[in-house]
């Protein structure tokens, strides 16, 4: 018999064992690349609050880059449903292999952008994978060094494929398109009133268009009767506490770059959450 071994090596899946929330996870390893699993350290406490609170059934990610967060969810609940939207082909191919190894059921991952309409764009970046990426460069803090087209989708026209359960938390890092996704995902917002984890980098004082969008945006989440609280972290970037605010952009920080959006319906379930110092 004649073994292949191109073809098996071609077969490897090279990982590194690692320890997160009391779970043993494979971290695989693409193009010398992988996955930072002790980032966003904040965002892991937030999510095991959240959870124990209300269970969460049903998770958005918009912009998963290489499973920061994918991995803080499964390790919380294997059971929560997990529907990622990455444009970056490469970064979805990489989440693949990492749902793969892991064998975790109940993700999905889906190889596009969204936006408030379908169309093509490109994703600029300073690499390949560079979590800074992003379809609007001006607004964001990324290096244009390498160019990739792009798909992007409205959520409606996409929401048949994901099914028509109430969605709990959508977490949206876009680098700059936050406007465009909330925009997308206004039906639904109406609808469900889910948790909306986002991040938006700090004012940038000669940046017009940037200051606008950001008040564009807070405006538009407060007619949506959502209410803004900033995430407030230790010098080891984990969680302290949360702070209301009113508006969003306007900090010299990207340290306080990261907001919890709660619904007025939600107020009270989550008062132990808003409360705590």
């Amino acid at each position: 018999m004649r073994i292949n071994i191109f073809s098996s090596l071609l077969s490897f899946n090279l990982f590194i064992p690692r320890f997160y929330n009391g779970k043993i996870i494979k971290v695989p390893i693409q193009d010398g690349i992988k996955v930072g699993i002790s980032t966003e350290l904040w965002m892991n406490d937030l999510l095991k609050k959240i959870h124990s609170i209300k269970k969460i059934k049903n998770f958005h990610d918009i912009g998963a880059n290489l499973g920061q967060t994918l991995i803080k969810v499964k390790t919380i609940d294997k059971n929560i449903n997990y529907h990622s939207f990455e444009p970056n082909y490469l970064c979805s191919n990489y989440l693949n292999k990492l749902i793969e190894i892991n064998n975790w059921k109940k993700t999905h991952i889906y190889p596009i952008g969204i936006f408030n309409e379908n169309s093509l764009k490109y994703l600029e970046g300073k690499s390949d994978y560079d979590k800074s990426s992003s379809i609007m460069p001006d607004c964001a803090e990324t290096t244009k060094v390498v160019k990739k087209i792009t798909s992007f989708h409205t959520y409606d026209s996409v929401k048949k494929l994901i099914g028509s359960e109430a969605v709990d938390i959508i977490k949206i890092d876009t680098e700059g398109s936050e406007l465009e996704v909330i925009q997308s995902y206004k039906s639904l917002l109406v609808n469900d009133s889910p948790l909306i984890l986002i991040e938006i980098l700090k004012l940038q004082k000669d940046n017009e268009k940037k200051i606008k969008r950001d008040q564009d945006l807070s405006d538009f989440i407060n007619r949506l009767n959502y209410n803004i609280y900033r995430i407030y972290k230790d010098s080891n970037n984990k969680l302290i506490n949360l702070k209301k605010e009113n508006s969003l952009g306007t900090y010299d920080d990207n340290s306080y770059a990261d907001h919890l959006l709660i619904h007025d319906s939600k107020i009270n379930a989550y008062n132990k959450l808003i409360t705590e110092n």
